[in-house]
Protein backbone atom coordinates (compact mmCIF):
# COMPACT_ATOMS: atom_id res chain seq x y z
CA UNK A 1 0.00 0.00 0.00
CA UNK A 2 1.49 2.96 -1.19
CA UNK A 3 2.23 5.57 1.70
CA UNK A 4 0.73 9.28 1.71
CA UNK A 5 2.57 12.30 2.81
CA UNK A 6 0.82 14.54 4.86
CA UNK A 7 3.11 17.43 3.79
CA UNK A 8 2.21 16.66 0.07
CA UNK A 9 -1.39 16.37 0.58
CA UNK A 10 -1.03 19.69 2.29
CA UNK A 11 1.19 21.17 -0.43
CA UNK A 12 -1.94 19.96 -2.91
CA UNK A 13 -4.92 21.09 -1.54
CA UNK A 14 -2.67 24.35 -0.73
CA UNK A 15 -1.92 24.94 -4.78
CA UNK A 16 -6.12 23.94 -5.73
CA UNK A 17 -7.36 26.31 -3.34
CA UNK A 18 -4.89 29.28 -4.82
CA UNK A 19 -5.95 28.06 -8.36
CA UNK A 20 -9.95 29.35 -7.74
CA UNK A 21 -8.24 32.70 -6.10
CA UNK A 22 -8.33 32.10 -2.61
CA UNK A 23 -5.20 31.97 -0.27
CA UNK A 24 -4.98 30.59 2.58
CA UNK A 25 -2.82 31.26 6.06
CA UNK A 26 -2.73 29.51 9.49
CA UNK A 27 -5.75 31.62 11.62
CA UNK A 28 -2.52 32.58 13.73
CA UNK A 29 -1.04 34.69 11.38
CA UNK A 30 -3.97 36.82 11.80
CA UNK A 31 -4.27 37.26 15.68
CA UNK A 32 -2.73 40.08 16.95
CA UNK A 33 0.58 39.20 18.84
CA UNK A 34 0.00 40.02 22.51
CA UNK A 35 2.26 41.83 23.90
CA UNK A 36 0.36 43.39 27.22
CA UNK A 37 3.07 41.19 29.10
CA UNK A 38 5.86 42.60 27.77
CA UNK A 39 7.99 45.85 29.11
CA UNK A 40 9.09 46.96 25.84
CA UNK A 41 8.02 50.18 23.50
CA UNK A 42 5.30 49.29 20.85
CA UNK A 43 7.78 51.15 18.39
CA UNK A 44 10.54 47.94 19.05
CA UNK A 45 7.46 45.64 19.26
CA UNK A 46 6.45 46.74 15.57
CA UNK A 47 10.19 45.85 14.13
CA UNK A 48 10.04 42.40 15.82
CA UNK A 49 6.68 41.59 14.76
CA UNK A 50 6.54 43.07 11.09
CA UNK A 51 3.34 42.76 9.81
CA UNK A 52 1.41 41.50 12.71
CA UNK A 53 -1.17 43.48 14.86
CA UNK A 54 -0.10 44.16 18.25
CA UNK A 55 -2.31 43.67 21.17
CA UNK A 56 -1.36 46.58 24.34
CA UNK A 57 -2.42 47.72 27.52
CA UNK A 58 -2.63 51.37 26.35
CA UNK A 59 -2.88 54.50 28.93
CA UNK A 60 -6.49 55.66 28.28
CA UNK A 61 -5.96 59.15 28.36
CA UNK A 62 -3.40 58.81 25.36
CA UNK A 63 -6.41 58.13 23.22
CA UNK A 64 -7.99 60.19 21.07
CA UNK A 65 -11.15 58.97 19.41
CA UNK A 66 -13.91 61.38 17.70
CA UNK A 67 -15.89 61.88 20.86
CA UNK A 68 -12.95 63.38 21.80
CA UNK A 69 -13.33 66.77 19.60
CA UNK A 70 -12.98 69.37 20.10
CA UNK A 71 -9.42 69.27 21.61
CA UNK A 72 -10.00 71.85 23.90
CA UNK A 73 -13.48 71.69 25.08
CA UNK A 74 -14.75 70.24 27.87
CA UNK A 75 -17.13 67.39 26.83
CA UNK A 76 -20.08 66.27 29.52
CA UNK A 77 -19.87 62.83 28.45
CA UNK A 78 -17.45 61.50 30.57
CA UNK A 79 -19.18 62.69 33.63
CA UNK A 80 -22.15 61.30 32.64
CA UNK A 81 -21.19 58.26 31.96
CA UNK A 82 -20.10 57.85 35.26
CA UNK A 83 -22.99 59.55 36.73
CA UNK A 84 -25.25 57.13 34.71
CA UNK A 85 -23.24 53.97 36.38
CA UNK A 86 -23.96 55.01 40.20
CA UNK A 87 -27.69 55.83 38.93
CA UNK A 88 -29.09 52.38 38.07
CA UNK A 89 -32.41 53.21 36.42
CA UNK A 90 -31.45 56.77 34.76
CA UNK A 91 -28.99 55.84 32.19
CA UNK A 92 -30.61 56.51 29.17
CA UNK A 93 -31.69 60.08 30.47
CA UNK A 94 -28.34 61.24 31.87
CA UNK A 95 -26.99 60.27 28.79
CA UNK A 96 -29.43 62.15 26.95
CA UNK A 97 -29.00 65.17 28.58
CA UNK A 98 -25.29 64.93 27.99
CA UNK A 99 -25.38 64.28 24.66
CA UNK A 100 -27.87 67.20 23.92
CA UNK A 101 -25.01 69.52 25.74
CA UNK A 102 -22.75 67.89 23.46
CA UNK A 103 -24.66 68.19 20.18
CA UNK A 104 -26.02 71.78 21.29
CA UNK A 105 -22.28 73.24 21.57
CA UNK A 106 -20.33 70.87 19.28
CA UNK A 107 -21.31 72.38 15.73
CA UNK A 108 -18.44 72.72 13.41
CA UNK A 109 -19.60 73.70 10.25
CA UNK A 110 -17.16 72.55 7.61
CA UNK A 111 -14.75 69.81 7.58
CA UNK A 112 -12.02 72.20 8.34
CA UNK A 113 -13.99 73.69 11.56
CA UNK A 114 -13.96 69.93 12.87
CA UNK A 115 -10.04 69.93 13.44
CA UNK A 116 -10.08 73.33 14.38
CA UNK A 117 -8.54 74.93 11.27
CA UNK A 118 -9.83 77.70 9.92
CA UNK A 119 -10.88 78.62 6.09
CA UNK A 120 -7.12 80.11 5.57
CA UNK A 121 -5.81 76.90 6.78
CA UNK A 122 -7.71 74.17 5.05
CA UNK A 123 -9.68 76.25 2.25
CA UNK A 124 -10.74 72.99 0.50
CA UNK A 125 -11.83 71.39 3.65
CA UNK A 126 -13.42 74.08 4.49
CA UNK A 127 -16.35 73.43 1.32
CA UNK A 128 -17.01 70.14 3.34
CA UNK A 129 -19.67 69.16 5.61
CA UNK A 130 -18.44 68.22 9.22
CA UNK A 131 -19.39 64.44 8.61
CA UNK A 132 -16.67 64.32 5.78
CA UNK A 133 -13.79 65.24 7.99
CA UNK A 134 -11.19 62.95 8.06
CA UNK A 135 -7.66 62.52 9.25
CA UNK A 136 -5.08 63.62 6.92
CA UNK A 137 -3.10 60.32 7.02
CA UNK A 138 -6.28 58.43 6.00
CA UNK A 139 -5.62 55.68 3.71
CA UNK A 140 -9.37 56.42 1.61
CA UNK A 141 -10.14 59.14 -0.59
CA UNK A 142 -12.79 61.59 0.15
CA UNK A 143 -15.80 59.64 -1.96
CA UNK A 144 -14.96 56.39 -0.42
CA UNK A 145 -14.62 58.07 2.86
CA UNK A 146 -18.12 59.45 1.98
CA UNK A 147 -19.58 56.12 1.03
CA UNK A 148 -18.41 54.80 4.45
CA UNK A 149 -19.63 57.20 6.48
CA UNK A 150 -23.41 56.68 5.22
CA UNK A 151 -23.24 53.25 5.18
CA UNK A 152 -21.90 53.41 8.53
CA UNK A 153 -24.44 55.72 10.35
CA UNK A 154 -27.22 53.97 8.27
CA UNK A 155 -26.04 50.57 9.32
CA UNK A 156 -25.93 51.98 12.78
CA UNK A 157 -29.33 53.26 12.91
CA UNK A 158 -30.89 50.25 11.17
CA UNK A 159 -29.61 47.77 14.14
CA UNK A 160 -31.23 50.51 17.07
CA UNK A 161 -34.35 51.53 15.36
CA UNK A 162 -35.07 48.78 12.51
CA UNK A 163 -34.74 51.64 9.49
CA UNK A 164 -31.65 53.37 8.10
CA UNK A 165 -31.28 57.35 8.72
CA UNK A 166 -29.09 59.69 6.27
CA UNK A 167 -25.90 61.58 7.56
CA UNK A 168 -27.36 64.48 5.67
CA UNK A 169 -30.50 64.38 6.62
CA UNK A 170 -30.10 63.12 10.32
CA UNK A 171 -26.86 64.13 11.34
CA UNK A 172 -23.42 62.71 12.34
CA UNK A 173 -22.73 61.62 15.81
CA UNK A 174 -19.81 62.98 16.52
CA UNK A 175 -21.01 66.68 16.08
CA UNK A 176 -24.22 68.42 15.96
CA UNK A 177 -26.94 68.97 14.95
CA UNK A 178 -28.62 65.57 15.19
CA UNK A 179 -31.90 64.34 14.43
CA UNK A 180 -33.79 63.43 17.28
CA UNK A 181 -34.14 59.96 15.76
CA UNK A 182 -30.16 60.48 15.60
CA UNK A 183 -30.02 61.30 19.07
CA UNK A 184 -31.76 58.41 20.35
CA UNK A 185 -29.89 55.94 18.48
CA UNK A 186 -26.62 57.36 20.08
CA UNK A 187 -28.12 57.50 23.83
CA UNK A 188 -29.11 53.61 22.98
CA UNK A 189 -25.62 52.55 21.87
CA UNK A 190 -24.04 53.77 24.53
CA UNK A 191 -26.95 53.13 27.23
CA UNK A 192 -26.26 49.53 26.25
CA UNK A 193 -22.32 49.28 26.64
CA UNK A 194 -22.36 51.32 29.68
CA UNK A 195 -24.47 48.38 30.97
CA UNK A 196 -22.14 45.60 29.48
CA UNK A 197 -18.75 47.10 30.47
CA UNK A 198 -20.21 48.50 33.31
CA UNK A 199 -21.30 45.10 34.95
CA UNK A 200 -18.82 42.43 33.57
CA UNK A 201 -16.09 44.65 32.06
CA UNK A 202 -14.68 45.03 28.40
CA UNK A 203 -14.63 41.09 27.40
CA UNK A 204 -11.77 40.92 24.22
CA UNK A 205 -11.27 38.08 21.32
CA UNK A 206 -9.14 37.61 18.41
CA UNK A 207 -11.95 38.01 16.14
CA UNK A 208 -12.07 41.04 13.86
CA UNK A 209 -14.29 43.21 16.47
CA UNK A 210 -13.03 41.68 19.04
CA UNK A 211 -10.88 45.03 20.13
CA UNK A 212 -10.93 48.49 20.25
CA UNK A 213 -8.47 48.94 16.85
CA UNK A 214 -6.03 51.87 16.89
CA UNK A 215 -3.48 53.10 14.96
CA UNK A 216 -0.20 54.96 16.73
CA UNK A 217 0.81 58.76 16.68
CA UNK A 218 4.47 59.04 16.81
CA UNK A 219 6.47 62.18 17.17
CA UNK A 220 9.95 63.59 16.13
CA UNK A 221 11.12 62.68 19.45
CA UNK A 222 9.62 59.29 19.73
CA UNK A 223 6.44 60.10 22.17
CA UNK A 224 3.54 58.04 21.01
CA UNK A 225 -0.22 58.54 21.32
CA UNK A 226 -2.99 56.26 19.36
CA UNK A 227 -6.13 57.02 17.63
CA UNK A 228 -9.44 55.09 17.66
CA UNK A 229 -9.55 53.50 14.22
CA UNK A 230 -12.77 51.03 15.50
CA UNK A 231 -14.25 51.28 18.53
CA UNK A 232 -15.43 54.79 19.37
CA UNK A 233 -18.44 54.11 21.86
CA UNK A 234 -16.61 51.39 23.77
CA UNK A 235 -13.62 53.94 24.06
CA UNK A 236 -15.70 56.37 24.97
CA UNK A 237 -17.62 54.16 27.83
CA UNK A 238 -14.09 52.67 29.39
CA UNK A 239 -12.32 56.43 29.61
CA UNK A 240 -15.89 57.60 30.54
CA UNK A 241 -15.81 55.37 33.87
CA UNK A 242 -12.16 56.47 34.61
CA UNK A 243 -10.08 52.99 33.82
CA UNK A 244 -6.51 53.77 33.71
CA UNK A 245 -5.74 51.74 30.88
CA UNK A 246 -7.61 49.97 27.97
CA UNK A 247 -6.68 47.12 25.76
CA UNK A 248 -6.18 48.41 21.93
CA UNK A 249 -5.10 46.15 18.32
CA UNK A 250 -2.52 48.44 16.95
CA UNK A 251 -1.81 47.85 13.19
CA UNK A 252 -0.03 50.64 12.18
CA UNK A 253 2.16 53.49 12.58
CA UNK A 254 1.61 57.08 11.78
CA UNK A 255 5.21 58.82 12.03
CA UNK A 256 5.18 62.99 11.94
CA UNK A 257 8.20 63.35 9.94
CA UNK A 258 6.32 61.22 7.39
CA UNK A 259 3.71 63.66 6.53
CA UNK A 260 4.62 64.92 3.12
CA UNK A 261 3.27 61.18 2.34
CA UNK A 262 -0.08 61.16 4.20
CA UNK A 263 -2.58 60.39 1.79
CA UNK A 264 -5.01 63.56 1.90
CA UNK A 265 -1.68 65.78 2.32
CA UNK A 266 -1.02 63.69 -1.28
CA UNK A 267 -4.35 65.03 -2.65
CA UNK A 268 -3.93 68.29 -1.73
CA UNK A 269 -7.01 68.78 0.60
CA UNK A 270 -4.84 69.20 3.95
CA UNK A 271 -1.14 71.52 3.64
CA UNK A 272 1.53 70.59 5.44
CA UNK A 273 1.14 73.24 8.01
CA UNK A 274 -2.46 72.12 8.83
CA UNK A 275 -1.79 68.22 8.71
CA UNK A 276 0.81 69.06 11.58
CA UNK A 277 -1.39 71.33 13.59
CA UNK A 278 -3.84 68.03 13.54
CA UNK A 279 -1.24 65.63 14.89
CA UNK A 280 0.07 68.13 17.05
CA UNK A 281 -3.19 68.57 19.24
CA UNK A 282 -3.35 64.99 19.59
CA UNK A 283 -0.11 65.42 21.56
CA UNK A 284 -1.85 68.43 23.79
CA UNK A 285 -2.26 67.40 27.84
CA UNK A 286 -5.43 68.95 27.35
CA UNK A 287 -7.05 65.64 26.92
CA UNK A 288 -6.54 64.15 30.30
CA UNK A 289 -6.92 67.76 32.00
CA UNK A 290 -10.33 68.49 30.14
CA UNK A 291 -11.44 65.02 32.30
CA UNK A 292 -10.34 65.94 35.11
CA UNK A 293 -11.86 69.16 35.08
CA UNK A 294 -15.51 67.28 34.48
CA UNK A 295 -15.03 64.33 36.65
Amino acid sequence: MMRIDSLHVKRWIHQQVERLGIHAEPMAHHRPVDARHLDTSPLALSYRYPGRTLLLDAPSDWGIGLFSLPMAGASPLPAALREARRHPGRERSLIREALEQYYADWQPDSAAAFFGLSQTEAPQLACLPSWSAAWPWEPLDLEAKQAQRRRTEGRESAYVLGHRLDVEVDGWKFCGPVSPRKLEVEVERLARLLDTIGRAGFKRHDSSDGDIQALMLVDDEGVWRWQVLAGQHRYAVISGLSANNVTIRVGQIIRRQEVTHWPWVVAGLFSLSAALKVFDACFAPVLSEVRDEVA
